[in-house]
């Protein structure tokens, strides 16, 4: 019988499939809900990770990060159907396109789906989530990237650039910028989760390293020499990260005993790392959550966090 549920978002390919692969195969007895907003390809991944793991309790559910209204979506039908206890949330989902694009509620694409479509989901999901689960945002090296890269290390100052940016905004700080977001929610959570509640969870940060191998960026031909770049800058600097072996470290984080109790850390690939200092910002923590909540419309009745 299976004991508890992992929620894995965009776990149908790349980092995600093999992290929710990992969980699946070490953990037999649990359930695993590959979240994705394609569920052709979430079903061809699921049907691929049973044969893989030989886990039966795998299964597929709608989930569009860039729509509020599917993030609520997906927490209400997840909430009533017949699924174990929620355990782990793995917030892993992420693209980082190359024009500038808008959600269904007209954010950015980029800070929409990799952080405010995470940040409500987290909030909407905390209440299920059983004591001593765990929750893991994906980040990435670039929130502070090498002095070298072609943009600077990114910081908070005020969402709505973010949210709403000037058509002559830096592309290049977009993606860079919603993981070091994805990483301040990480720290404001786990800070909020042991003041505000009786829940013992711990929620973390997880960088994958430089995965130029992935195709965040698309498929052009100036995209696909700058993946060529960046993989060999990657594997100069030491900072690469393969779906493989980065996915097996984040399925860790879900599954291994030596990270019970740990929270509030961003973790490379197995190691308590310290991030940028953008990302200790407490003042710059607090008006991030003061802000996202309102962006994201959430009411007192959908969190447990003030």
């Amino acid at each position: 019988m299976s004991e508890h549920t992992i929620i894995v978002t965009g776990g149908n390919s790349g980092l995600g499939y093999e992290a929710a692969k990992n969980i699946a195969h070490t953990n037999q007895n649990d359930t695993i809900i590959i979240a994705s907003r394609n569920q052709q390809k979430a079903e061809t991944a699921r049907e691929r990770m049973v044969n893989e793991t030989g886990n039966q309790n795998i299964f597929t559910r709608p989930l569009d990060l860039g729509s509020l209204q599917s993030v609520r979506d997906f927490a209400s039908d997840f909430k009533q159907a017949d699924f174990p206890p929620l355990y782990a949330l793995v917030c892993n989902a992420g693209l980082n396109p190359t024009t500038l694009s808008y959600t269904k509620e007209g954010f950015e694409t980029t800070f929409g789906v990799n952080y405010l479509g995470h940040f409500l989901l987290v909030n909407l999901l905390l209440s299920s989530v059983v004591d001593n689960g765990r929750i893991v945002f994906v980040s990435s090296d670039t929130h502070n990237p090498p002095k070298l890269f072609p943009f600077p290390a990114p910081h908070f100052e005020d969402i709505e650039p973010l949210a709403h940016p000037a058509a002559d905004s830096n592309a290049l700080l977009r993606y860079p910028t919603s993981k070091l977001l994805d990483l301040m929610a990480a720290y404001i959570i786990s800070d909020k989760v042991a003041e505000e509640t009786n829940k013992h969870i711990t929620v973390n940060a997880f960088n994958p390293g430089l995965m130029t191998g992935t195709n965040l960026n698309g498929d052009s031909g100036s995209n696909r020499m700058m993946k060529f770049t960046m993989n060999a800058f990657s594997y100069l600097i030491g900072r690469h990260g393969s779906a493989e072996t980065s996915g097996q470290a984040l399925a860790d984080m879900v599954t291994e005993s030596r990270y019970a109790g740990v929270t509030g850390k961003y973790i490379d690939r197995g190691k308590d790392t310290k991030s940028s200092p953008a990302s200790y910002d407490r003042a710059a923590q607090a008006k991030l959550w003061q802000q996202s909540l309102v962006l994201a419309d959430i009411q007192p009745d959908e969190t447990i966090l003030k």
